[in-house]
């Protein structure tokens, strides 16, 4: 039988001293606020009664634990409460967010006679689980800060023998404050230890997903590293290009790479091979147009003695070399058709069957093909078997032409010139300054192949220890087809380019901003005022 705490403080404070031993020592978050709520109805005889705790947000007083002697279901559970409305007022009308504003103790003696609070929750909770709700004691749950951290309310006080409802007496309101800052600290305790516990998960949890992210972004970079060993490209269109191989190095997915001429597929066939599980072995490459039809069968199928006149011995054909490795099939749009049907049966079933022999063998190779044509167009003029194509276009790679990806053109540049400065035993000491702008002009339709030959022909045609002038370049790139023409200077030739080129440059720049004079200036990096004098001394109209 529960003791009278009421009429016996002795009682009363041996229970809260017992009590609050016990809350000291509880971590787990939804026992302690149970140990409360029932000790709290101990020390007051409450029927029943609700803990709030406030939210992460600062704005809602959250239902946490529930619990009343009467009723073994809640068929209308308790709901949040907003400490404030839609206008960002205080939610005054309400007597729990009313006693976490104001840190007081609130005892209602009946809840059906006017208070000022608003208890329609309370009467609809009444109606529907057919209970009575008569007094009610709000009491605010303060930290260390004396900030409140939550709510305690109690229903219905009893007597001994319960069997009488009274008012929450006012003797009760020093032991229920008491408590409830006992209370409080445990609670506080608790939730920062629980908030600790959480910031120390979450802080694993990123470690191990930074990690795992720094493991990706060093093979990443190990892999960039490796591409970079024969590929040249900062760009954002080949960094995209990186990214579609790193998908598939390690697999032997049936690769097409697509470009124009001179962009290099044959060095991006290679990187995959030596940056793959196959690099151990061999990788052969066969350009597709520069053999005719027969020699190409016999090059790439091989054949056995007597397949033909002049065959006196087996010969092993670039398949069978690349079995383990890679084979790369540059210009297979220039692949006649009959060989596209014996392609076709080792792209398909891995089976190879060499000119003069009645047996097919299994071969381990991966095909990767390239071409600059439109295969489809090709298929459609009856010119490219279509099923060889969807078999080799599993997965394709499109190599942008070097006019989109200038930004690449710099380091391809000091590539070429050490590259042939060695290869012709000369000392270069660099590009001039209208070079550089003549070559980072230039659209390279010829791609990378095209700016080779000309850095290479430039070091064969520069002195040895001078620098790439102007003149040693192809006359496509010093003299373009602009649009503002300049009067060449016989006695001064290199001065005309240059004032040729300046001009047509501040051109382009006007029109790129719309005739904005200040924005073209400081997008050249010079005044508006000699911009101005520039435009008057080449009469450029904008």
């Amino acid at each position: 039988m529960m003791l009278n705490l009421i009429d016996k403080p002795i009682h009363a404070l041996e229970e809260f001293v017992k009590i609050a031993i016990s809350l000291s020592s509880e971590r787990n978050l939804k026992l302690l606020l149970t140990q409360i709520l029932s000790a709290s109805r101990q020390l007051t005889y409450a029927e029943s009664g609700q803990i709030y705790i406030l939210d992460y947000s600062k704005r809602y007083l959250v239902p946490e634990v529930y619990q009343n002697e009467l009723l073994v279901d809640i068929l209308h559970p308790l709901k949040r409460i907003p400490l404030y409305l839609k206008n960002n007022n205080s939610n005054l009308k309400n007597i729990c967010a009313y006693s976490a504003f104001i840190g007081n103790l609130i005892n209602i003696p009946d809840i059906y006679s006017y208070s000022g609070f608003d208890f329609k929750d309370s009467y609809y909770h009444d109606l529907v689980n057919h209970y009575k709700t008569q007094s009610c004691i709000t009491i605010p749950l303060r930290s260390h800060a004396n900030l409140t951290i939550g709510i305690l309310q109690l229903q219905n006080c009893r007597n001994a023998n319960k069997d009488k409802l009274n008012k929450f007496p006012e003797s009760l309101h020093s032991l229920v404050s008491a408590f409830a800052s006992q209370a409080a600290v445990a609670l506080d305790n608790t939730l920062l230890i629980q908030k600790n516990q959480t910031l120390i998960e979450r802080l694993n949890e990123t470690n191990k997903t930074l990690i795992k992210e720094n493991e990706n972004l060093k093979q990443k970079i190990a892999l960039q590293s490796q591409f970079n060993k024969t590929i040249i490209g900062d760009s954002l269109a080949m960094k995209q290009v990186f990214k579609l191989l790193e998908k598939i190095l390690n697999t032997d997915v049936t690769i097409f790479i697509k470009g124009e001429t001179g962009t290099g597929k044959e060095l991006i066939a290679q990187a995959i091979h030596y940056n793959s599980h196959r690099k151990n072995s061999a990788f052969i490459a066969q350009n597709c147009s520069t053999l005719p039809e027969n020699l190409l069968e016999s090059e790439l199928f091989g054949y056995k003695r007597g397949a033909f006149s002049g065959a006196d011995k087996d010969k092993e054909g670039l398949i069978k070399a690349a079995d383990g490795g890679t084979l790369f099939l540059d210009e297979i749009g220039d692949m006649p058709l009959n060989l596209q049907a014996k392609l076709l049966r080792i792209v398909q079933d891995k089976l190879l069957r060499p000119l003069g022999s009645n047996e097919s063998s299994l071969v381990n190779v991966r095909i990767i093909a390239a071409t600059h044509k439109n295969l489809e167009q090709m298929i459609k003029a009856g010119d490219f078997r279509e099923d060889l194509y969807y078999r080799l276009n599993v997965y394709p790679i499109e190599l942008p032409p070097l006019r989109s990806r200038k930004e690449d053109i710099p380091s391809l540049l000091t590539y070429y010139l050490d590259k042939y400065s060695k290869k012709y035993n000369k000392e270069i000491q660099g590009l001039s300054p209208i070079v550089l702008d003549l070559l980072l002009a230039y659209d390279y339709f010829g791609n990378i192949r095209e700016l080779s030959n000309i850095i290479e022909r430039a070091v064969l045609l520069a002195e040895n220890k001078g620098y790439i002038l102007p003149e040693h370049l192809d006359n496509k790139l010093t003299a373009p087809d602009f649009s503002i023409k300049i009067e060449p200077n016989k006695k001064n030739r290199l001065k005309s380019l240059v004032a040729n080129y300046e001009a047509t440059l501040i051109q382009q720049e006007l029109k790129e901003h719309q005739g904005n004079q200040t924005n073209t200036a400081k997008k050249l990096g010079i005044s508006r005022r000699c911009l101005i004098e520039k435009i008057n001394r080449y009469q450029i109209v904008s």
